[in-house]
């Protein structure tokens, strides 16, 4: 069949493409140009036993009307030929031809417009047609036909994609049993009358008529003022009646700094206040160039189960028992682990520093606790002498607290030299845990 004429009238519809802004991904009157290839899968043609090639290739054109989505009606001609006669024929081959009318239906048309448009993209829709007519295979015939296929958005008016159709042909020269064909290939559409959307007087992507549902403003695209356009904020279920969804204290078009209603590295959530759920709020992690809101892992730095924001005491030793603060539990005992003297003094070295700090913070939190500070040593050196030296280092401890702002009569220092070991002074490492400061309650004595 030659196929010149048809690719001429697909031609020909293109000088009849209207303006406009509409952004639908199928238009309200488009014309469709199917070229595929096939053969007969039953009834006479198939059934004929010879060395003929049953192949052959068939061309439709169609023009739809759409009623309201998805349903259009349709008309379609069509014609070709396959390489297989029929017994009755004394024809080289068998030839093809169709007029019919019917339903074509629209599927997942997603109105985004276009590749290349504002905001449009390159899926299109999927779609399926029937139709009942007359049809010229094995002499006139009444058929019925029905095709599937999917379509991409070139560039408007033109939309690309495959087809298959198979037809049912009745009645003909020899009836004995329906003709059955079966065709694929590629499809093109026109779309000769855009679908007008609906107005959209701001073009923030929400029709007026969805602006009067949710309550925002038609004539202002940011209703809220918050950064973020209505539709966007639509879109991705943040209010664009509020400029701070989440209510965290950054408002929508902060945390969502690019507008594209995509979390992205650098950006938290609009619709959570903690977007990371690791107990930080977004307004505390973004102020600390440290955090990052989108890993809950960094959001308990000591993992003390205390999130940074509310920890007073950052660094504790992992494991330890912490307050609701994050400093260490006070109960009725607590070694000061860390904290060191220079060897055989009760000069405390630097690097206590961060241990006493973060007891500091525990201790102003319960100032009517009344302490002792007990000092040990290991058993090396003579009773006498580790007593002395307990001692002091006990009230190096407490000069130190008083310097730093808490009531020297709160406490009381003693020291209990090489007594009561924790562990074996056989090793450097059970002497070095022997050698420690202690705090306990002297509540109710």
């Amino acid at each position: 069949m030659k196929l010149r004429p048809l690719v001429l009238a697909a031609a020909a519809a293109l000088t009849l493409v209207t303006g406009g802004a509409a952004r639908a991904d199928s238009g309200r009157f488009q014309l469709h140009l199917d070229v595929g290839a096939g053969a007969p899968i039953a009834g006479t043609a198939r059934a004929r036993q010879d060395a003929e090639s049953a192949a052959g290739g068939v061309a439709w054109l169609s023009a739809d009307w759409q009623l309201a989505p998805p349903i259009a009606i349709e008309l379609i001609a069509g014609g070709g030929g396959f390489g297989r006669r029929f017994p009755t024929s004394d024809r080289t081959g068998t030839s093809y031809g169709t007029f019919a009318a019917g339903v074509r239906l629209r599927f997942l048309d997603d109105d985004a417009g276009y590749r290349g448009e504002e905001g449009g993209n390159l899926p299109s829709n999927l779609w399926v047609s029937a139709h009942a007519g007359f049809h010229r295979f094995d002499g006139a015939q009444f058929g019925i036909d029905a095709a599937a296929g999917y379509e991409i958005s070139v560039r408007r008016p033109l939309q690309l994609g495959l087809f298959v159709r198979t037809a049912f042909l009745f009645g003909g020269d020899d009836s004995r049993a329906p003709d059955l064909l079966l065709v694929g290939g590629v499809s093109l559409s026109l779309e000769l009358l855009e679908t007008e959307g609906e107005a959209d007087t701001d073009g923030d992507g929400l029709s007026d008529a969805r602006e009067a549902e949710l309550g925002t403003d038609p004539t202002n695209d940011d209703t809220d003022g918050d950064g973020l356009p209505d539709g966007v904020e639509a879109d991705t279920d943040t209010s664009p009646l509020e400029r701070d969804t989440d209510g965290d204290g950054l408002n929508d078009g902060r945390e969502d700094a690019n507008r594209n209603g995509v979390l992205d590295p650098g950006e938290t959530d609009p619709r959570r206040s903690d977007t990371d759920g690791g107990g930080m709020p977004d307004p505390d992690e973004v102020r600390d160039p440290s955090q990052d809101p989108r890993y809950a892992e960094d959001d308990d730095t000591d993992r003390d189960g205390v999130p940074n924001h509310l920890d007073a005491c950052a660094g504790t030793e992992e494991g330890a028992e912490v307050d609701g603060a994050g400093c260490p539990a006070l109960g009725d005992r607590l070694t000061l682990e860390g904290v060191q003297f220079r060897s055989g003094s009760a000069e405390i070295l630097p690097e206590s520093e961060a241990v006493l700090q973060r007891t500091l913070e525990t201790l102003r939190r319960v100032p009517d606790v009344r302490l002792e500070i007990a000092g040990y040593t290991d058993d090396r050196g003579g009773a006498r002498a580790n007593r002395r030296l307990s001692q002091r280092r006990a009230r190096a401890v407490l000069r130190w607290f008083v310097e730093h702002g808490l009531d020297g009569a709160r406490f009381e220092a003693r020291g209990y030299g090489e007594a009561d070991p924790v562990d074996t002074n056989d090793t450097p490492e059970g002497r070095a845990r022997n050698r420690r400061i202690e705090l306990r309650r002297l509540d109710g004595e």
